[in-house]
């Protein structure tokens, strides 16, 4: 079985997060493009649909200030580099409404 949570997050947050995950928004690489159009993961890039908000959202955060080191983690410093507080939020917002 699956345990829910709710994550309460500005109004429009979804929404902003589903266009940064699909276009990248102009400030990012569309997080498609790797990790699946239903973001459920692709060959070893892992799924984040379903994923609690928070730990997206402390991820990207780790990735972007260099708290995080590995192969993957080279290729996804470009991709997090323009990213505000405010897009990691919108972007986790989207993933965590979609089922895993």
């Amino acid at each position: 079985p699956i345990a829910g949570f709710v994550a309460y997050v500005p109004r429009g947050s979804i929404a902003k997060g589903e266009a940064l995950v699909k276009t990248g928004g102009g400030k990012t690489t569309p997080c498609t493009m790797c990790h699946g159009t239903t973001l459920k993961g692709l060959g070893d890039w892992p799924g984040l649909a379903g994923r609690h908000p928070n730990y997206i959202v402390r991820q990207l955060w780790n990735m972007q200030n260099g708290d995080r080191a590995g192969p993957s983690i080279e290729l996804m410093k470009p991709v997090v580099e323009k990213l505000t507080n405010d897009d990691m939020l919108a972007i986790a917002a989207y993933a965590a409404s979609l089922a895993p």
